[in-house]
């Protein structure tokens, strides 16, 4: 079952950044770290859980955050696990608000890129932030509450999103 709140974003960003510190003090300094996902957009609705992405440099460094993940407790899920890729919980059973999701992706790759470019383009676009907040509002009104359905249809709307971030930041640099 999916439950959207308005998030808190001064919370949320004091929990990223109490997290993100403590993660710090761990991986090696190569190692960027970032707020994405809703609770990272002010005025976003969602599931208020943090989501902190990790950018590394090559697969031994990849290799070695993977391992200083699951030592500070974080679960790995082998679902979408590849080799640029890896998302850890803070839980292990059905995550929700207050939860802590890590994605471990190896920078200049698109996954990496677009983490961050749909972030900037959110904050860039309150207007884009405040459609996807709706849209995700509608999917809970339209009976879309099973996790898998609307995981699934809203990676289909954010698939659009980074399109148009993508097109934004293109005309950008023109």
């Amino acid at each position: 079952m999916v439950v959207l709140v308005k998030q808190n974003y001064k919370l949320n960003k004091k929990l990223y950044n109490e997290t993100a510190k403590k993660i710090k003090e761990y991986v090696d300094s190569r190692v960027e770290i970032e707020h994405v996902g809703s609770t990272a957009i002010p005025n976003m609705y969602g599931k208020n859980i943090i989501d902190i992405l990790l950018g590394v440099d090559d697969e031994k460094l990849f290799a070695t955050t993977i391992d200083i993940l699951q030592n500070l407790g974080y679960y790995p899920s082998s679902k979408s696990s590849t080799e640029i890729y890896r998302f850890f919980a803070n839980k292990l059973d059905e995550t929700g608000a207050g939860d802590i999701h890590i994605h471990l992706v190896i920078k200049n790759t698109d996954r990496y890129n677009d983490f961050i470019m749909l972030r900037d383009y959110l904050l860039a676009s309150p207007k884009e932030a405040s459609d996807y907040s709706k849209f995700k509002i509608q999917l809970l009104k339209n009976d879309v509450s099973d996790r898998s359905a609307y995981r699934k249809a809203k990676s289909a709307y954010v698939d659009e999103l980074i399109k148009r971030a993508k097109d934004y930041y293109k005309n950008q640099k023109n």
